[in-house]
């Protein structure tokens, strides 16, 4: 069994801005593994860039420093030779291409949905400089939503690695077999478009077809990010397999305008798919907030408070001032405010004006004393006057805190004044309380 079951090669000349955000993108669609061919002068500014992804003892990039400029076939040819046996399938895509797989959960699941096939292409979706005169920082997957109308004739994949060892790929008369391998084999390779038809041909489909590809799977192509990055790419060399490019000769006048109106077709549509992917991966990546925050506005902060009464463990010198500490933002887990021992001892805050209240966050301290504050009732109150029942904790249980959680309650409600009291003959402190809503 193979260390790896899905891999991409990739070649990176002055790819620094971007590189971290295309791995991070390849990881989360469930690529194993990375083979990073660099082919700038000096690798260490990438090097540096990817550093999480290349230490430890299992990295997820393997990084080669390929240092003949452009010679993209024979760094492909490189990793054939040397790595080709430790991933089951692979595929070659360049720093500026993000497989779109819609209508799969990774690349795993996708592999698995074509048993008939040895390689799986991708159709282009070809995207513009979306109006932008120079590199806008920030991820390529947010700043460029403009793409071309349908989809492009050129191909990429993900094949069998065996099925790529092959004499002609090998031979001069391979180069470009990272587009459809079939065309540069001497042997069979049984290939597949995402439709599973054998014998893709861009020319037949029809507009139904290209939106199902669209919804399965393709590669986003950001081929021109600004009018700047033309005069990048040919800085970068036509050199190897840049040579023949002669769209980024500005030499000419003919060659500019047939730029130009390529941008102008490449902007024609509009696609946000990946740019909601990721703003997606950015909310929801696992992370633990401490202490907790709710969505919305805190509208306790720092509002009046008053309390039942003050003890020797106040921290305030009377019962209005030792209160307020309960609203002041910082969850820490000390006591905040601290009653005497009395029946029923209660905290109150003005809100001081009506609001909607949606939630409530109450946060016990960590100390021993914390089993003090079991059962609460709340009560709410429009005038500071008439009260009315909000909801009873009577489960006997010690409120939550920093450390465990506070105890969260999503209600709504309109109020000004809200109050809290524990039931019971007891003392009553509390870290803090945090209240959720909008003004009414």
């Amino acid at each position: 069994m193979k260390r790896y079951n899905c891999s991409v090669v990739v070649c990176a000349r002055w790819e620094k801005p971007y590189i971290l955000e295309w791995v991070t993108y390849y990881k989360s669609i469930g690529y194993d593994h990375i083979y990073l061919y660099c082919n700038d002068d000096q690798p260490d500014d990438i090097y540096r860039e990817i550093l999480p992804f290349v230490v430890g003892r299992d990295p997820f990039v393997t990084f080669v420093h390929f240092t003949t400029q452009g010679f993209q076939q024979q760094m492909y040819l490189h990793f054939l030779t040397n790595y080709r046996q430790e991933t089951e399938w692979v595929s070659f895509f360049d720093v500026d291409e993000f497989l779109n797989i819609p209508a799969f959960r990774d690349i795993g699941d996708l592999v698995t949905h074509y048993p008939e096939a040895d390689c799986i292409l991708f159709y282009w979706i070809v995207f513009g400089h979306n109006g932008h005169e120079r590199n806008p920082p920030g991820p390529v997957l947010e700043n460029y939503r403009k793409r071309a109308v349908g989809v492009n004739e050129y191909t990429k994949y993900i094949c069998r690695t065996d099925s790529l060892l092959d004499d002609k790929i090998f031979s001069p008369e391979g180069f470009g077999f990272w587009h459809n391998p079939a065309w540069h084999a001497y042997g069979e390779i049984r290939v597949v478009d995402v439709l599973h038809r054998e014998v893709p041909d861009i020319h037949t489909l029809s507009a139904g077809e290209i939106q199902v590809i669209e919804n399965t799977a393709s590669v986003h192509h950001y081929m021109i990010k600004s009018k700047e990055y033309l005069r990048h790419r040919i800085r970068r060399g036509t050199t190897g397999a840049f040579s023949g490019q002669v769209i980024w000769d500005e030499t000419e006048a003919g060659r500019k305008n047939a730029v130009e109106e390529s941008m102008r077709a490449f902007n024609a549509a509009e696609n946000t798919s990946l740019c909601d992917y990721w703003n997606n991966i950015v909310k929801n990546a696992t992370k633990v907030t401490v202490p907790a925050r709710m969505p919305g506005r805190n509208i306790s902060l720092n509002k009046p408070c008053e309390q039942s009464s003050i003890s020797t463990w106040s921290i305030g010198r009377d019962t209005r001032t030792d209160a307020g500490n309960a609203v002041n933002g910082v969850v820490n887990g000390l006591v905040k405010f601290h009653t005497g021992l009395e029946d029923n001892p209660w905290w109150q805050i003005d809100l001081m004006g009506l609001y909607r209240v949606e939630d409530i966050l109450i946060y016990n301290i960590m100390a021993p004393t914390r089993q003090r504050c079991r059962n609460i009732r709340m009560e709410y109150s429009g005038d500071g006057e008439t009260f009315r029942f909000g909801f009873e904790k009577k489960d006997d249980q010690p409120i939550g805190n920093l450390a465990t959680g506070p105890y969260h309650v999503h209600t709504s409600f309109m109020a000004r004044f809200i109050r809290l009291t524990l039931i019971g003959q007891n003392f009553f402190h509390l870290d803090q309380v945090e209240i959720y809503g909008e003004r009414c």
